[in-house]
């Protein structure tokens, strides 16, 4: 009797921890991507933002959003690298500009949100609001 209730608490407690283990590891928050095989290799716009074009539909297109603003240094004339955490581009990748011909990096910008874009890379982009 007094075995079956040793090994009782013990499975409980190898239960409690193992779950306690699992919920450690889960993210706190999701992060949203799109995989890179939904959409061509980014592109600079002439206002500075990335733009992601839909493959096979441009209506599928999306601008990445960088915290505090714009990306310094993002320009037409400048090579996007941006640095991917996986198989997609996701919030909270990292954007470095590198300047032609000098071959000089700019400042590393971090993707704080790909906004849906249904335009083609010189359309005006709507604000956050939906207005144009």
């Amino acid at each position: 009797m007094m075995q079956s209730r040793t090994l009782t608490a013990l499975l409980l407690l190898a239960g409690t921890m193992s779950a306690s283990a699992v919920m450690a590891r889960k993210p706190a928050a999701e992060k949203s991507c799109v995989l890179q095989s939904r959409v061509a290799a980014p592109v600079v716009r002439d206002d500075g933002r990335l733009y992601f074009r839909g493959q096979p539909d441009r209506k599928q297109s999306y601008i990445a959003v960088f915290k505090g603003g714009a990306c310094p240094g993002l320009n037409r004339f400048a090579t996007a690298i941006v640095e991917t955490t996986g198989a997609g581009y996701c919030e909270g990748d990292k954007v470095r500009s590198l300047a032609t011909p000098s071959q000089i990096p700019g400042p590393l910008c971090v993707i704080d949100h790909l906004m849906p874009f249904a335009g083609d890379v010189d359309d005006v982009v709507p604000d956050e609001s939906g207005n144009k």
